[in-house]
């Protein structure tokens, strides 16, 4: 299986570049960067230890990102004591029982009011 590599950059020509890739992870992260309906299957990796090492390296980056996200929320709620917790609930596409366990996992309050009267 031929790897494939990504480079982003921005305006100023300052350039990030990751080395192998599994074209898997690679077309399903354009896809989903670009937003796209429906998501398909394997097409690159054939054998089983092609797919499980698209299986592995696509699991480490659901794990970052999904850290990650829980770090960006924590940081939108830092923002302002009366941050929209609903709007960043819905930008994470979770229900706000969930964001309210991630927010207490990470020092948060779950009731501001009880927080701001102390």
């Amino acid at each position: 299986m031929k790897k494939r590599f990504a480079e982003i950059g921005d305006a100023d020509g300052n350039k990030d570049v990751v080395f192998e890739i599994t074209p898997d992870l690679a077309d399903a992260f354009a896809a989903a960067i670009r937003n796209e309906v429906g998501v398909e299957g394997p097409r690159h990796a054939r054998t089983f230890d092609d797919l499980t090492t698209t299986i592995a390296q696509v699991s480490r980056v659901i794990q970052h990102l999904e850290a990650f996200r829980e770090l960006a929320m924590v940081a939108a709620d830092k923002t302002s004591p009366h941050a929209d917790r609903k709007a960043i609930a819905m930008a994470a596409t979770m229900p706000p029982s969930r964001l309210y366990r991630v927010l207490e996992r990470h020092g948060q309050p779950r009731n501001r009011k009880t927080d701001t009267e102390k």
